[in-house]
């Protein structure tokens, strides 16, 4: 009962005062130690790696990391006019992004260039863009899934206000709305007839509307995200990161897995292990999670693909038999095994830099 009145508090602080900018410095304060040290060269380092600065310092656990492992790197500002000139101007064997997603025309920026960066620069991304450009967007990733013809709960996207008051009419409730941005279940609505959909869409068509956790001028408007409500599903978020999968289970609280913070853990279904193995190896996305709906009748559907997500600490992500590891596939033997060892430092990050050294520089 404490938690919920503290985020329903917190809820109405965020939404009804202008408390973003005092979020961004309080997350940038209290790791400035970490991140001021912009540049730093290690003398045994093969490497240097660039990582690119993210605006609330979330870059932070890849310098940890860096440190860590001995490997020099060099901060990039995107942020800053003359963001290429100084890309250009560092000897940076590879990229590392972590997108600003907290406000869109930041996210927007980092699409952008991403974008130019792999169309036009000979240097490699971690991750690539294609994984980066669909996260924080549910309109991406619901298009990509459809046109890439993967199992995903029935879903719909609405840019037309009278289609979408035909379809309130005669849709099947509850149904549930979906922000394009917010994590957590902070952009998610689980509406239980025509009049709480017609609201919703009076507002998004008319003012607009935004999550708690978002700018004060963070709106979205003009376009509307329903998906089929499925009741008693069971969620297991699998992770890849290079070579080596984690999972656990989302565990739902009141209405919502996604931000319960209740996870379960244990060997993950050999299913969504699968899943998750074809469609990262078929799409090349090799540092992200994907979040598996397993339904009733033992259907598995996509509900999310990013590439970054909350993790807490550096929390172990798998745990079996009480032990904590990660999961790799025997292509030989054609099984999972696992790998007892505590893997999640830094947010993973430590692993996912040195995925991306192995996958890059193999055989060099």
């Amino acid at each position: 009962m404490k938690d919920k009145f503290i985020l329903g508090f917190k809820k109405f602080v965020y939404y009804y005062f202008n408390v973003f900018n005092y979020r961004g410095k309080k997350a940038v304060d209290s790791v400035i130690e970490i991140t001021k040290k912009e540049e730093r060269t290690f003398e045994n380092s093969k490497y240097t790696v660039g990582i690119i600065k993210e605006k609330w310092h979330l870059h932070y656990n890849y310098v940890k990391a860096c440190e860590d492992l001995k490997l020099s790197y060099v901060i990039i500002d995107f942020f800053s006019k003359d963001w290429l000139q100084n890309l250009k101007s560092k000897s940076i064997d590879f990229l590392i992004a972590r997108p600003s997603v907290q406000y869109t025309p930041w996210k927007d920026m980092f699409d952008n260039r991403l974008k130019l960066l792999n169309d036009s620069y000979d240097i490699p991304v971690f991750p690539n863009y294609n994984e980066l450009w669909i996260w924080e967007s549910k309109l991406r990733t619901l298009d990509w899934l459809k046109v890439n013809d993967l199992p995903h709960p029935s879903s719909y996207i609405f840019y037309d206000n009278n289609e979408l008051l035909d379809f309130a009419s005669t849709c099947k409730y509850p149904i549930v709305y979906k922000a394009s941005s917010g994590s957590g279940a902070s952009g998610v609505k689980i509406l239980k007839n025509s009049s709480e959909l017609k609201s919703v869409t009076k507002k998004v068509f008319n003012s607009g509307i935004r999550s708690y956790r978002k700018h004060k001028l963070d709106k979205e408007h003009g376009f509307v995200i329903l998906q089929d409500y499925l009741n008693d599903v069971k969620e297991w978020r699998i992770i890849r990161i290079g070579d080596y999968y984690f999972g656990f289970e989302k565990l739902k609280e009141g209405q919502f897995h996604s931000g319960s913070k209740n996870f379960g853990y244990g060997m993950p279904p050999i299913e969504c292990l699968n899943l998750v193995k074809d469609i990262t190896d078929k799409y090349k996305i090799y540092y992200a999670d994907i979040d598996v709906f397993v339904t009733t009748d033992n259907q598995l559907l996509v509900n999310e693909v990013q590439p970054y997500f909350g993790q807490k600490g550096d929390r172990e992500l798998l745990q079996i038999n009480n032990e904590s590891g990660r999961l790799y596939y025997d292509t030989n033997n054609h099984e999972w095994v696992f790998e007892k060892g505590k893997f999640c430092k830094n947010n993973l990050c430590n692993l996912r830099i040195s995925e991306m050294i192995k996958t890059e520089f193999k055989g060099k």
